[in-house]
């Protein structure tokens, strides 16, 4: 604690003299000369310590104060970049950097260097209030939602997959799916065309579509490997890249975030603000207590944004927004499902990731879920994983998508089968695992006849073995050779078994190993060989909320879930403001004053002094014309950040803030224009003087 004052009194002592001054008279009055700056902060630190002066700040906090004060102790090493992006979608960048301007203002918080640190002198009163409930509220839902429930499942990626290895798919240079495919997945996929599109980024950023001549097409081996993970890795695997194209290790830490996230939101359900607060924290390492690295990935992603700069592939790809992308397709998958709205009409979301569904044991029965009528149409009822479900699917043609998919068999989808090596006794005994009954006579006829028709003319592509008729029964006699030959094309003419993405040092092993000395190596341009591997991710990690004092200065055990006493805040500036009237100033030091203390940096009757604002005007109120662009001027041509309040656009009631830097003044007739660069986007806005209802000059 002792060191924490240390610095809060460094922080002091170091403030612009301009700064560090005025921020003395609001709090001390009137300063004597001569003054020493280590000893007026002394007496600023024993103000604070005051209990009626510490109990009048914390009656004071409102719950935007709290929220904020809140992720600065939870958040080590916390910056107003961090928390910019901590408050995505809660506060804009304008909001969140006028309310740390009024938190510092009022010496709640303070600048050790860059990073934003609760004042230690305030840190026990401001302990029991807060609680992480501030940031991950518990909701309750007053209207539930009625939308249809929807899930990706092994079935969803089943019937994807039946289509895509049937058809392919066809896109446009700049990804979109073509109208044409789009309009038959539409009709399969109950019109779900941002889903598809998702999917089919997804898959092509995963390599398991991948660019033919005409369209794209699947790549067997990656969705192979694919479909032996688990089923929640590949949800969140297919989430992740559906937003980007990642490297190998940045498509781990996107997709274990998801599942880390999905994890740990409670069964109540949090909104989306607060799903994009829980990701932050587990994407910035701080779940586990443990302080961050100098740099958060989303400062990173904020610094790599501002500076355009291309750095490497993957750092250009991401950006601020990338989080809340892979959540609304996380949204969009039904891996987040809405569960209502609360009382303040915002949307709750809890995870619906499904359970897996494992490989059957070996030796146990399989489930029968299959259907088939008479014209050949199978239902296919959820059960099975997705390896069990591509080979089943594997001579079936998908119609319609659902919680029972329904597909058919025809002689082209059981022609793709017979494709893969396939015969119509291999197709038998895949439908027995899964009938309840015995196959249709009619549909093994079909199935039989179909495949006397394909084997009736042949098309090879592959390997052939040609030898001259000396050496044909060596060939034919070698043990080492014979279960190699798929076909005899001719006498001394054999098609190999080897697989076309054989490497060609296994070819040539084989060569050397099958005792025909005589043969030199094949020689030819090396294909290469599909290459993507998955990375490997662990089961969602829930985070936990609880700290140690180490890590930062807030523990969840010490919070009360206390409150201030609101109560007595607005009372207290009704009474200060009654008090102000009797003072004996001037009109504009009063309205000065009374604005302080509607900012609630007026935290005691002793503050109360002509002192405070004796030395310049800084603020100007609506009526005061000449007094705003006299503030204004000053303000440009010293550069001081200065503090706006503007009516609503639509006239409603109220209005709203803006912080930034007066740049000029063009003066017309009864007119001025401000030309203004809002803090901290450095955004250029013009407005007129006479619109502006109060200017304010702070004092850094």
């Amino acid at each position: 604690m002792e060191g924490n004052i240390s610095s809060w009194q460094e922080a002091i002592s170091a403030m612009p003299d301009k700064q560090f001054f005025s921020t003395m008279r609001l709090y001390l009055g009137e300063i004597k000369t001569p003054y020493n700056k280590q000893r007026l902060t002394e007496q600023l630190a024993s103000f604070l310590k005051n209990s009626e002066v510490t109990e009048n700040i914390i009656s004071l906090l409102d719950l935007t104060d709290l929220q904020i004060l809140a992720a600065i102790s939870f958040i080590p090493n916390a910056n107003q970049e961090i928390l910019i992006e901590f408050f995505s979608g809660t506060f804009s960048m304008t909001e969140l950097y006028s309310q740390l301007i009024n938190l510092s203002e009022r010496l709640l918080i303070y600048k050790n260097k860059e990073t934003i640190c609760l004042n230690p002198l305030l840190l026990d009163a401001l302990r029991p209030y807060l609680s992480s409930s501030l940031l991950f509220p518990k909701h309750e839902i007053a209207l539930g939602n009625i939308d249809d429930v929807f899930t990706i499942s092994p079935d969803f990626f089943a019937a994807f997959f039946s289509y895509l290895r049937q058809n392919g798919i066809g896109c446009k240079a700049n990804g979109a799916i073509k109208k044409n495919d789009l309009t038959k997945l539409s009709a399969v996929f109950n019109g779900r065309d941002k889903l598809i599109q998702l999917m089919t980024d997804a898959l092509i950023n995963l390599s398991i579509l991948k660019e033919g001549d005409k369209n794209f097409q699947l790549d067997m081996v990656n969705l192979r490997a694919f479909a032996a993970l688990d089923a929640e890795k590949q949800y969140a695997l297919v989430c992740a890249a559906s937003v980007s194209r990642f490297s190998r290790e940045g498509l781990r830490k996107e997709a274990q975030l998801l599942l880390d996230c999905l994890a740990s939101i409670p069964q109540a359900g949090f909104s989306r603000e607060e799903i994009l607060r829980l990701a932050f924290l587990l994407g910035t390492g701080t779940a586990d207590g443990k302080a961050s690295v100098k740099k958060s990935r989303f400062s990173m992603i904020l610094e790599a944004a501002r500076e355009k700069e291309k750095a490497d592939n993957e750092t250009a790809l991401q950006n601020a927004g990338m989080l809340d992308r892979m959540i609304e397709s996380a949204i969009e998958m039904g891996l987040l499902q809405k569960l209502g709205k609360d009382d303040d009409d915002r949307e709750i979301y809890a995870s619906a990731l499904p359970g897996d569904c494992q490989k059957s044991a070996l030796g146990q029965s399989q489930p029968k879920v299959l259907n088939i009528d008479s014209i050949f149409s199978v239902t296919i009822m959820p059960g099975l994983p997705l390896n069990q479900l591509l080979i089943l699917t594997s001579f079936m043609s998908i119609k319609k998508s659902g919680i029972a998919s329904e597909y058919e068999i025809t002689r082209q989808s059981a022609s793709s089968a017979f494709d893969e090596g396939k015969k119509p006794q291999d197709l038998f005994e895949l439908l027995e695992n899964y009938l309840p009954y015995e196959i249709p006579q009619n549909l093994k006829i079909n199935i039989s006849e179909w495949y006397n028709s394909y084997s009736s003319a042949k098309l090879y592509k592959g390997y052939v073995l040609k030898v001259d008729q000396s050496n044909v029964s060596l060939v034919e006699n070698n043990p080492l050779i014979q279960g190699l030959i798929s076909e005899k094309l001719a006498p001394g003419i054999y098609l190999l078994n080897l697989p076309l993405d054989s490497q060609l040092t296994d070819i040539n092993h084989f060569i050397a190993t099958s005792g025909l000395e005589f043969l030199g190596q094949v020689k030819g341009p090396e294909r290469e060989e599909s290459s993507f591997t998955f990375p490997l991710i662990q089961k969602g990690r829930p985070m936990k909320l609880s700290k140690t004092e180490e890590a930062s200065h807030y523990s969840d055990s010490a919070c009360k879930n206390a409150k201030p006493d609101i109560i007595k805040g607005e009372k207290f500036m009704t009474d200060l403001i009654e008090s102000l009237k009797t003072k004996d100033m001037e009109k504009i030091q009063k309205e000065s004053l009374i604005h302080r203390i509607k900012s609630r940096m007026i935290v005691s009757e002793s503050q109360l002094t002509a002192a405070a604002v004796r030395t310049e005007i800084l603020e100007a109120d609506g009526i005061d014309f000449l007094g705003k662009v006299h503030l204004l001027e000053t303000a440009a041509k010293e550069g001081d950040l200065t503090e706006l309040q503007l009516p609503n656009a639509d006239g409603s009631p109220g209005g709203f803030q803006l912080l930034g830097i007066p740049l000029s003044i063009s003066k017309q007739p009864g007119e001025a224009v401000l030309r203004f660069q809002i803090q901290p986007t450095n955004e250029i806005e013009t407005f007129l003087v006479t619109r502006i209802s109060h200017v304010r000059r702070l004092r850094y």
